[in-house]
């Protein structure tokens, strides 16, 4: 049948139905529903019409090495993007294993929630920025389906332990073989680290955050982002497959950025040893800045003129005229408090004292603030583990953070590809 005698017959349809009025909005409504209605019976129709869905013949190979015999077709209903969809399918059984397989679910990668895979798909999308409840209310009203809340929370956290599993994987595989790595020729390659803190069941607690970014040949901005609620040693790891996955080892220069943490520089150094190590300028600035509010007070005009002076140090890499100046002023001050801020202070710099030479770094023209991984901190890590005050368990925040992860570093085609509703 002819596309526009299509039109014409769906067009008489809603027609009879009253679907089409002076009102623009209630129309388009109307007519939403009455193809999620014809989509619906559309799609039962064919489906239908296929018989045998998964047959494989009368028995078929399992996984422990015997034979799975063919029982018969059962039936399941889904629900899918146009609604309820009741498919009857190819069921196998084993009787050494007891093991029960529907072919058919497996080659589409369907699950035991009875949601389509493109159903699957808009659930997360949402999920992945609001909570469950308000997903629930916003894929009734974008969709037509309505979901428990309860299915969209273990929809999102298995296709997120996918997700993870993943990312878990690629290290490995970057870790095993480094020859397979593609060999990326950009010209400069930061490498930004942070920790947040996020707040579980049993507490708060940090969750580490990596950002590579990179200019490709057509000098356009690239970037993968890590992000990983592990120990430090096990996070090293990961870092250090993602950042050889960016190019770290053929970057004509390599720069290792992020604040005074203890974790970035003691473990993510060794694996970046070829890169310049930059303390983020913000940061070390704010430490100038509240040691002149213990000495001189808050929002002062002493405190500006200190703090000022200091930074002005500190910007043109006067690090040797900065410590003198805070060691003779430590000298003559007497208030425990005062001299335990100003010591600080020059423990805190000379400890980095490496990593601050910020005219020099201006003048190779590298950044020096670590504002890509503090943004992805709160655009990836706060704008959804932290909306609502929830407090997450160990699997559901890496599951929730992988999953962002995936999505942000355009890998969502790989992981639907995985199949991930099987896992249930």
């Amino acid at each position: 049948m002819e596309f526009n005698k299509v039109v014409g017959a769906v067009q008489a349809l809603a027609g009879q139905r009253g679907v089409f009025t002076d009102d623009l909005a209630a129309s388009e409504e109307k007519l939403m529903e009455l193809m999620r209605q014809l989509g619906q019976a559309v799609q039962q129709q064919h489906m239908n019409q296929q018989s045998g869905l998964g047959y494989e013949k009368s028995s078929r190979r399992c996984g422990c090495g015997k034979e799975q015999k063919f029982v018969g077709h059962r039936a399941k209903t889904f629900q899918t993007l146009f609604g309820s969809l009741e498919l009857h399918r190819a069921y196998y059984h084993c009787r050494h294993c007891h093991r029960g397989e529907v072919p058919y679910d497996q080659v589409q990668g369907l699950g035991s929630r009875g949601v389509s895979v493109p159903l699957a798909k808009r659930v997360v999308e949402l999920t992945c920025d609001i909570p469950f409840g308000k997903s629930q209310s916003k894929l009734e009203s974008l969709v037509g389906c309505r979901l428990s809340e309860n299915t969209l929370r273990r929809i999102t956290q298995e296709v997120g332990q996918a997700a993870d599993g993943i990312e878990q994987q690629a290290a490995r595989q970057v870790r095993q073989d480094r020859d397979a790595l593609p060999q990326l020729q950009q010209g400069r390659l930061y490498v930004e680290a942070d920790g947040v803190m996020v707040h579980f069941t049993n507490g708060w607690h940090e969750v580490k955050n990596l950002v590579c970014r990179w200019q490709d040949a057509k000098e356009q901005w690239q970037q993968r982002v890590l992000c990983r609620r592990e120990k430090v040693e096990a996070f090293t790891a990961m870092a250090w497959a993602t950042a050889h996955g960016c190019g770290l080892e053929n970057a004509r220069q390599s720069v290792l950025l992020g604040d005074g943490i203890a974790w970035i520089w003691n473990h993510l150094g060794p694996i970046a040893d070829q890169a310049v190590q930059i303390l983020d300028w913000y940061h070390a600035n704010e430490h100038l800045w509240a040691t002149g509010k213990v000495l001189y007070g808050e929002g002062t005009d002493a405190c500006a003129t200190f703090s000022g002076s200091l930074e002005t140090l500190l910007w043109e890499s006067k690090a040797d005229a900065l410590l003198e100046a805070l060691d003779q002023l430590h000298r003559q001050l007497r208030g425990k408090a005062k001299r335990e801020a100003v010591k600080g202070l020059m423990n805190y710099l000379q400890s980095h004292r490496h990593r601050i030479d910020y005219q020099a770094y201006r003048d190779q023209g590298l950044y020096i603030g670590s504002g890509a991984v503090e943004g992805m901190a709160k655009n990836h890590v706060h704008a959804r583990m932290k909306i609502g005050s929830p407090r997450w368990s160990e699997q559901g925040c890496q599951s929730m953070l992988s999953l962002r992860s995936a999505y942000a570093n355009n890998q969502q085609e790989t992981l639907w590809n995985h199949k991930p509703l099987l896992a249930a």
